[in-house]
C-alpha cells in the first residue's frame, strides 16, 4: 500500500491529475490512497481530482481542506513562482489518522515513470524523511542563511518520503511553524528551507533518480554540489524514476526547456485524453526579452542559460 500526497488549487489541479495518474500507471500492483490537501477546488477540478479512481483498481483519493487562516505569519513574495499551497504539506500529521505512519510527498509538476517501490518502502524508522539531494546541496549561502553546518546537505522538499510516526512523535509540524514564524526572511525557500533547519540530520538520503530535477540533465559544474555526486547524477540519469520539472518554465510553458519536455506532453495527452494547451510564461518586455535571446541564441552570436542544451 502506499500513501501519496498532493497540494494544490485550482491553477495547479490538472498537472497534478496528470501527476497521480503517473503514479498510478507505473505501480499497477500497488494500492494507492491519494490525499489531494487543497484551500478550496472547484466542483470541476473536484471531480477531475476524485476520477483519479478510475485510472487503477485499488485507488482511493481523500480531497483534504486545508483554512486560510493558519497562513498569516508564512512568507509569500510577489517575486514567488509558488503559491501558499508550498505550505500544506506541514499539516499531514495533524490531519492524517495516527495509523497512517508514512507518507509519500509529491509536487505537481512531476510525473513518475518507473516503479516506487523500493523508495517508498525504504527503512525511515529512525530518521525524520527520506530526501535526494538539491542541485544547490553546497551553497554555502544556504547554510549561513539557515545556520546550520553545510556536512548534513539540503534536500529538495518536492519529493519527500515522510516518517509521520517520527514527526508526532517530535513535534516536527509545530518546530517548522515556529521556525517560519521566528525566521521569516530566512526561508528564501519556504518551508524547503524551514525543512532543512529543522531536520538537517535527520534525512535518509535517497538514490537521485527519485527526484531528478531538471538542472541535473545539464552541466553538472554549473551546479551548486559536490563533485563527488557527479558520478550517481549520471549513473540516476539512465534511469530516472521521477522526473521533477522544476524550472519556473514548466512543460506546458512555450519557453521551457526541459529535455523530455516533450514526454511530459506526450503523457498529458494520455492522461487527459487532450494535447496540452501551450501558454508563455513571460508577458510583454519579459517575452519580447526572451524572443531577442532565441534568436542570439540560435544565430550563435550569445549563449543563453534558457536555451541550454542537456549534456
Amino acid at each position: 500500500m502506499m500513501n501519496i500526497a498532493f497540494s494544490t488549487d485550482d491553477n495547479y489541479a490538472l498537472p497534478t491529475y496528470v501527476a497521480a495518474v503517473s503514479v498510478i500507471k507505473h505501480n499497477v500492483d500497488a494500492k494507492i490512497d491519494f490525499f489531494i490537501l487543497t484551500q478550496g477546488l472547484s466542483k470541476e477540478n473536484e471531480d477531475l481530482l476524485s476520477s483519479l479512481k478510475k485510472h487503477g483498481n485499488d485507488v482511493s483519493v481523500q480531497i483534504l481542506k486545508i483554512e486560510e487562516t493558519v497562513f498569516k505569519d508564512f512568507p509569500i513574495r510577489k517575486s514567488d513562482h509558488v503559491s501558499i499551497a508550498t505550505y500544506f504539506r506541514l499539516f499531514l500529521p495533524r490531519i492524517l489518522e495516527p495509523n497512517v505512519d508514512r507518507i509519500l510527498y509529491l509536487d505537481g509538476d512531476l510525473i513518475c515513470v518507473d516503479n516506487l517501490n523500493s523508495f517508498y518502502g525504504a527503512d525511515i524508522s529512525n530518521y525524520a524523511l527520506s530526501a535526494v539531494h538539491d542541485e544547490r546541496n553546497d551553497d554555502l549561502e544556504i547554510f549561513e542563511r539557515l545556520k546550520y553546518d553545510f556536512k548534513n546537505g539540503y534536500f529538495g522538499a518536492g519529493v519527500i518520503l515522510i516518517n509521520l510516526k517520527y514527526w508526532r512523535e517530535n513535534f516536527i509540524q509545530e518546530k517548522c511553524f515556529d521556525y517560519i514564524k521566528n525566521n521569516p526572511t530566512a526561508c528564501k525557500w519556504h518551508d524547503q528551507d524551514a525543512l532543512n533547519a529543522v531536520l538537517n540530520g535527520k534525512i535518509l538520503w535517497a538514490d537521485f533518480r527519485y527526484n531528478f530535477t531538471q538542472g541535473f540533465f545539464f552541466r553538472k559544474d554549473d551546479l551548486l554540489i559536490s563533485k563527488e555526486y557527479h558520478d550517481e547524477i549520471e549513473e540516476a540519469k539512465k534511469s530516472p524514476c521521477i522526473l521533477h520539472f522544476s524550472s519556473n518554465y514548466k512543460p506546458w510553458h512555450h519557453e521551457c526547456n526541459h529535455p523530455l519536455k516533450d514526454l511530459y506532453r506526450d503523457f498529458w495527452k494520455e492522461a487527459t485524453g487532450k494535447n496540452i494547451a501551450l501558454v508563455h510564461k513571460l508577458k510583454d518586455t519579459d517575452l519580447l526579452k526572451w524572443r531577442i535571446k532565441k534568436i542570439l541564441n540560435a544565430l550563435g552570436i550569445k549563449n543563453y542559460a534558457d536555451f541550454r542544451k542537456p549534456e
